[in-house]
């Protein structure tokens, strides 16, 4: 091996050197130096003791971090669901010491681009400990917590590593929603479904009475009268469906004027998309390229954590793909700020046919509450989330 070769771990160790001090360290290594450089100078025997003494101590802070035996940690958190702005998640840590005896050791949780930290008291040799820590109020999100790190120090506090262990947890803060006690005005959901104008054989709203034809089910002959008209005359029915409700949010930044007006838009599909399920209807959810849909309520709220704005704009494109995959809507709602143009949204509510009804809700907090009857759209603008259930039982009248 060339003597570049031997010298290159040297010199990766030595680049390595001043982030595993502590200041500490770094003042006790630079007195070492001084120390000896002192007594080469002056001929001192007491500076050559000293800076003896410092280097030492510097190299059995070293030594320290390679003592095998590292310690595994855990992290659970309660809840690992919350809303923004209620009350705030707590991580619990079980720590199991390695072989090396824990001095007092501060433990540090990383909650998203903040940290958490806590000591704990000494830790023997392959002892366990559990500790919990008050997590900080988040906003709206997705946020990543741990894994849990240590710093590993010698007892003097010389040299430190930090040494992650174990896995991460993900702690959903899902938005503010508002309860909206009478949901898509005339769209019940009893029943009777929503009936089409699909005819059917066997269903819950009647239509007619027609003639028999072979093959027909006798169970459906009305026999009354059949016998009036003296031939078989059967049942015909409506096909019913299931009222379906589809909510696009707006992911488009210039589409809203301030960046809370974002967050508000989140917190109106939310409430809107929550009400749909506990109705029983068959909800879809779209925001930029997340989805939810069906009449799972943890579902939604939980992909409502997930939306974030874009500077792109897929708006349109990603409606039309939401039109193609969603069959028999028969509410749309989108939901956007204040600069989205009125044609681009009628152009989204044209992939969804005629026969859909459909509204627009713009989230504007500097607007006033309004309702807006256009040969387009019927807009409604609001500004602060709790004016939402008003607005929207006057808006479906």
């Amino acid at each position: 091996m060339s003597r570049a070769g031997r010298l290159g771990p040297l010199a990766r160790g030595a680049r390595r050197l001043p982030g595993l001090l502590t200041p500490l360290g770094r003042g006790v290594l630079a007195l070492g130096v001084l120390a000896l450089g002192t007594a080469v100078l002056l001929n001192w025997q007491e500076f050559v003791q000293l800076g003896v003494v410092a280097l030492v101590l510097v190299a059995l802070g070293l030594l320290w971090q390679g003592l095998p035996g590292e310690p595994a940690t855990g992290l659970v958190l309660r809840p690992s669901r919350l809303v923004e702005g209620g009350s705030t998640a707590t991580a619990t840590i079980r720590l199991r010491a390695g072989a090396t005896p824990m001095l007092f050791p501060r433990l540090v949780v990383p909650v998203g681009h903040r940290e958490v930290g806590l000591r704990l008291p000494f830790t023997a040799p392959f002892s366990e400990h559990t500790a919990s820590v008050a997590l900080p109020a988040l906003p709206r999100g997705v946020h990543r917590v741990g894994p849990v790190a240590h710093d590993k120090a010698d007892p003097v506090g010389l040299v430190s590593r930090r040494v992650s262990t174990g896995s991460a947890a993900e702690l959903f803060v899902a938005p503010r929603v508002v309860d909206l006690a009478v949901f898509a005005g005339g769209l019940t959901n009893d029943l009777d479904g929503a009936t089409s104008q699909q005819l059917s054989m066997s269903d819950l709203a009647f239509h007619a009475l027609r003639e028999y034809v072979p093959g027909d089910d006798l169970r459906h002959v009305h026999w009354r009268s059949s016998a009036k008209a003296g031939e078989l005359l059967v049942r015909q029915y409506h096909e019913t469906r299931r009222g379906h409700v589809t909510i696009l949010l707006d992911d488009r930044v210039a589409s809203y004027r301030r960046p809370g007006d974002f967050e508000l838009a989140v917190s109106v599909a939310a409430s809107i998309a929550l009400r749909a399920v506990r109705d029983d209807f068959d909800t879809y959810l779209r925001c930029g390229p997340h989805v939810a849909r069906g009449r799972d309520a943890a579902a939604m709220t939980d992909a409502t954590c997930r939306f974030v704005t874009d500077t792109a704009d897929h708006y349109l494109a990603l409606s039309a793909e939401s039109a193609g995959a969603v069959t028999g809507t028969g509410l749309l709602v989108q939901v956007t700020g204040a600069a989205r143009d009125v044609v681009e949204l009628h152009a989204v509510a044209a992939h969804f046919g005629q026969g859909v009804e459909w509204m627009v809700v713009r989230a504007d907090g500097a607007g006033t509450a309004s309702i807006d009857d256009s040969s387009l759209a019927r807009q409604l603008t609001v500004p602060e989330l709790g004016l939402l259930p008003e607005l929207l039982a006057r808006g479906r009248r």
